[in-house]
C-alpha cells in the first residue's frame, strides 16, 4: 500500500510548465464566457515570476507517494497589493486543486499557508475574487471569509487602455 503525503512549497522557475498546465486545467471551472482562454506562456510566467521585477509568487500543492516523484495537484498564485485604508494586502489571484482531490482538507491547508505568509508580512488583509454561486463560495464562507457586496470589479483590457490613453 502506498503512503501519500501532501506537501506545500514555493514554486521555482522550473515549475512554470506545470503551473501553466494547472492554470489550463482550472479554465473550465472559471471561464466567464465562450472564448475565454489562457494566453499566458511559460516564458511570461518565468519572466514575471522570477525576473528582475517579481510580479507574483506561487505555492504548489503536491502529493508525494512512497518511491515516486511528487505530483502537483494544485496551486495558489498570489501577489502583494496596497490598500490606502488598511495598508499591506496579500491578494490571491488563483487557488486551484484538481477536483478529484477536493474535500480532503487540501484547500484549507493551502489557504492557511497563505494566511501565514500574509501575517508574517504584516498584511492587514488576504483578498481574492470568487465566482458567485460557485461551490467554492461555500468553502470560503466555511473558512471565515466574507464577500463584499458594495464594491464592483472593473477592468480595462489592452485595447481599452490604448483607447483611453489616445483620448484627448
Amino acid at each position: 500500500m502506498m503512503d501519500e503525503q501532501m506537501r506545500l512549497r514555493e514554486a521555482t522557475a522550473e515549475d512554470m510548465p506545470t503551473l501553466l498546465s494547472l492554470i489550463k486545467e482550472m479554465l473550465p471551472f472559471v471561464a466567464n464566457s465562450p472564448g475565454d482562454e489562457v494566453t499566458t506562456t511559460v516564458e511570461e510566467l518565468v519572466r514575471d515570476g522570477f525576473g528582475e521585477t517579481k510580479f507574483f509568487y506561487v505555492v504548489l500543492l503536491e502529493i508525494v507517494h512512497d518511491d515516486a516523484p511528487a505530483e502537483a495537484i494544485g496551486y495558489s498564485l498570489y501577489f502583494y497589493n496596497y490598500s490606502t485604508w488598511v495598508g499591506r494586502v496579500l491578494y490571491m489571484e488563483d487557488i486551484f486543486i484538481r477536483p478529484e482531490h477536493h474535500r480532503k482538507g487540501y484547500g484549507t491547508r493551502l489557504l492557511k499557508h497563505l494566511a501565514t505568509i500574509a501575517l508574517s508580512m504584516q498584511c492587514q488583509r488576504l483578498s481574492w475574487q470568487g465566482l458567485v454561486g460557485d461551490d467554492s463560495e461555500k468553502f470560503y464562507k466555511r473558512v471565515g471569509a466574507h464577500s463584499n457586496s458594495v464594491w464592483s470589479n472593473y477592468k480595462l483590457d489592452p485595447q481599452s487602455m490604448s483607447d483611453l490613453v489616445a483620448t484627448t
